[in-house]
């Protein structure tokens, strides 16, 4: 599963990270030198202990005019060089992220902006100790030896979804088609912006979860396979 990293502009907002706790999350708080030289809530310290290792403070030395934005930019090139496959979501007001946002969601990259951490938190990951748990479960009713080779059903219908409808047909009608999820993601992307006008990000993650859910679709690690029968 991709990493997800929270890149937190703490000079334009300060969100309550408390909801963070106990998730995945991996969040990265950008703090300008003037904010530095001030007092911060204790509630808000508190938030920040209960995220434990998955917190790390990045303070900005010096002040200046878009500081902050251009370390949070700097930092989402080198992230992605480390990680390729990284979901990045940057909580900021300022909409000068944007433009370098749209770009990378443009070559296949998971990334947005939010002011706010709610979106995240209404579809936040699994906690640590329930994915725990779901592994010990998994683990515990897994054959001893390897079960033999399952055929992937075909896919019972095609779903009512105007948007993944077009979808498939185009997928269909390829014959070289995406081989990566990194590739497929942005193929949906322009398929989208050809076919009617772009889409957010979400929407475009949201199809390709469809495409697998219903089996059209399956990943094996990044690689893509297709089982696109009528």
């Amino acid at each position: 599963m991709s990493t997800q990293y929270v890149l937190v502009d703490f000079e334009n907002v300060q969100p309550d990270l408390s909801a963070l706790a106990g998730t995945p999350y991996k969040v990265k708080l950008f703090v300008g030198a003037k904010q530095q030289e001030q007092r911060h809530r204790y509630s808000f310290l508190k938030a920040v202990m209960a995220l434990g290792g998955n917190a790390e403070l990045i303070e900005i030395t010096r002040s200046g005019s878009n500081a902050v934005d251009m370390h949070i930019a700097w930092y989402i090139g080198g992230l992605l060089e480390r990680e390729p496959g990284a979901r990045v979501h940057v909580i900021s007001g300022d909409t000068d992220f944007d433009p370098l946002l749209e770009f990378l969601t443009a070559r296949g990259v998971s990334c947005r902006r939010t002011k706010s951490l709610g979106e995240l938190v209404e579809a936040k990951p699994p906690t640590r100790a329930a994915a725990t748990r779901g592994a010990k479960g998994r683990a515990a009713s897994a054959p001893k030896s390897p079960p033999p080779p399952v055929k992937v059903p075909s896919p019972v219908k095609v779903p009512a979804s105007d948007k993944l409808s077009g979808v498939l047909k185009h997928l269909r009608s390829m014959k070289d088609k995406p081989t990566t999820r990194t590739r497929l993601a942005k193929w949906i992307d322009t398929h989208f912006r050809q076919h009617g006008g772009a889409q957010p990000p979400k929407t475009v993650e949201r199809t390709l979860d469809e495409l697998v859910r219903l089996r059209f679709v399956t990943l094996d690690g990044t690689t893509v396979g297709y089982h696109l029968t009528s």
